[in-house]
């Protein structure tokens, strides 16, 4: 699925059991949890989801 390019989009997706937040039209991602959430920077902008899938993989 094609990512709206719009900033006050957003994608929530699990990899493993953990559930991802990023806000569209940026490099970042971070993971949800109860409390500090873990930031992480993705290798570009991602433009679909399996996009920000394989990114996160990356980095995971």
């Amino acid at each position: 699925m094609k990512l709206k390019q719009d900033p006050k989009c957003y994608t929530d997706v699990c990899i493993n059991g953990k559930w991802f937040h990023h806000d569209h039209c940026t490099t970042t991602a971070y993971m949800l949890r109860g409390g500090a959430s873990c930031s992480i920077e993705l290798a570009k902008m991602p433009i679909t989801e399996n996009e920000l899938v394989e990114l996160l993989n990356q980095v995971l």
